[in-house]
């Protein structure tokens, strides 16, 4: 992750590293064997960072703007923090495939939610209108 995703980000350092992860998921990974519950959490921690580390990657991907907030740098991509990224990239993996959606900032404020984050938070935790 340090080597393609780190510090400093270009989309050919990140599909770089997409294809390396595939490769250890479909050798190393698929080699994987528990004898006892301790080796089976062990393999499944092993899966879980291969799985995270791409999803990263993918998100990395997905932002296609530096930001001095997030201290995330794309050196394709140098602009700091242009108005026009100031979004969420909600993102979703669907049997192998990445998805990703924009969102404004204030989407739960806006309709179907309530206007504050007090009305929503007690409509959502159950406590009505208290």
């Amino acid at each position: 992750m340090q080597d393609y995703c780190g510090q400093f980000r270009s989309e050919e350092a990140l599909r770089l590293g997409l294809a390396l992860l595939a490769e250890l998921r479909e050798s190393e990974a698929a080699k994987g064997y528990a004898a006892n519950p301790h080796e089976l959490g062990r393999v499944l921690e092993c899966q879980t960072i291969l799985t995270v580390g791409e999803m990263v990657m993918h998100a990395s991907l997905a932002r296609q703007a530096s930001s001095e907030h997030l201290e995330f740098m794309r050196l394709d991509y140098p602009a700091i923090d242009p108005p026009e990224w100031r979004k969420l990239l909600p993102m979703r993996r669907d049997h192998g495939e990445v998805t990703t959606r924009e969102l404004p900032l204030d989407y739960h404020l806006q309709a179907p939610y309530a206007s504050t984050y007090e009305e929503n938070y007690r409509v959502h935790s159950g406590l009505g209108g208290q």
